[in-house]
């Protein structure tokens, strides 16, 4: 079987490698790694360090064979790699099923495709459906350990206890599955929200808590950035008032951002797991689009670092 399906994938130019990915105290994290597929091994590597990469976390009653037309929707429609993995205890995955074993195993993910892969931060996007917004949301309150260049949160959990109820003010000590507060702590980059509107395992109001989370920590970083092209400006015009050695300078503005960097879709009458099936074409048009932003991102970010 896996014969035939590396052939039939091969006939859309797409490559599968299955592997296994050194955990936690050698436990093996199951993972299958989809890739554009060239002529040859040397350009195949060369390739997936260029491109954009999805790290793609799953929910919590599935695995990554059960999802497996996902990502091959996603790396033949969308021109992405993308690597899915197995929590711990989940699929073939050694170990136990725990919250602490699930952001250690995107954790050795994320090295693996660092060391490993060689793929550059800003190509990696991270995705999260349902449970797997959690390790999403965990690694990206670290940028500065772990840095990328998007997030997608499918069916986000605001927290766990927020799942039995509903909304509260603040988050307790004993909540676990704490997206609410790990978002607080993200980077500038874009993201993209997904949620139905009719959704009974996770109801909507946890993306929209999500979502204004992201909105006000952003605006935050914008305002930061703003202050420091104040400051810039104003050093710059100091310069401008000495001799320039060099007069060729660049008319570029190197605080240019993208137009969004939160995009939401609340998916009208969509449940649990029906958004990607019941709305294709709507939904691999906002997922193009978002990752057309998120390349655009990174042109200007590689702009200002040049500048």
């Amino acid at each position: 079987p896996a014969i035939a399906v590396d052939r039939a994938l091969g006939l859309h130019g797409i490559g599968v490698c299955h592997t296994f990915l050194p955990g936690k105290r050698k436990k093996r994290i199951s993972a299958l790694v989809l890739y554009q597929k060239h002529n040859d091994e040397e350009t195949d590597r060369w390739s997936l360090c260029q491109r954009k990469l999805v790290v793609f976390s799953h929910g919590n009653s599935t695995d990554i064979g059960y999802m497996f037309t996902a990502y091959v929707n996603l790396c033949k429609t969308h021109d992405v790699d993308v690597l899915a993995y197995d929590y711990s205890g989940y699929g073939l995955s050694d170990g136990n099923v725990g919250e602490k074993s699930i952001y250690q195993d995107i954790e050795h993910v994320y090295a693996y495709v660092r060391n490993e892969l060689g793929v550059k931060p800003d190509n990696i996007i991270l995705y999260g459906n349902s449970l797997g917004s959690a390790p999403s949301s965990y690694l990206a309150s670290m940028p500065d350990k772990f840095p990328i260049g998007g997030l997608v949160l499918d069916a986000p959990i605001s927290s766990a206890i927020r799942l039995q109820v509903g909304s509260i003010p603040s988050t307790p000590k004993f909540d676990a599955f704490i997206n609410i507060e790990y978002l607080k702590r993200k980077a500038l980059y874009p993201t993209l929200i997904i949620h139905g509107t009719a959704d009974r395992v996770i109801p909507i109001q946890h993306a929209q808590e999500l979502a204004y989370i992201v909105e006000v920590r952003h605006s935050e970083l914008l305002a930061r950035e703003e202050e420091s092209a104040t400051s810039f400006a104003e050093t710059d015009d100091v310069l401008r008032s000495q001799p320039s050695v060099d007069r060729k300078t660049a008319s570029i503005d190197l605080f240019k951002v993208p137009e969004d960097f939160l995009r939401t879709w609340w998916v009208a009458g969509a449940g649990h797991n029906n958004i990607q099936g019941d709305n294709a074409v709507a939904y691999n048009r906002t997922l193009d689009t978002f990752f057309k932003i998120c390349r655009k991102w990174q042109n200007e970010t590689k702009l200002k670092t040049r500048c």
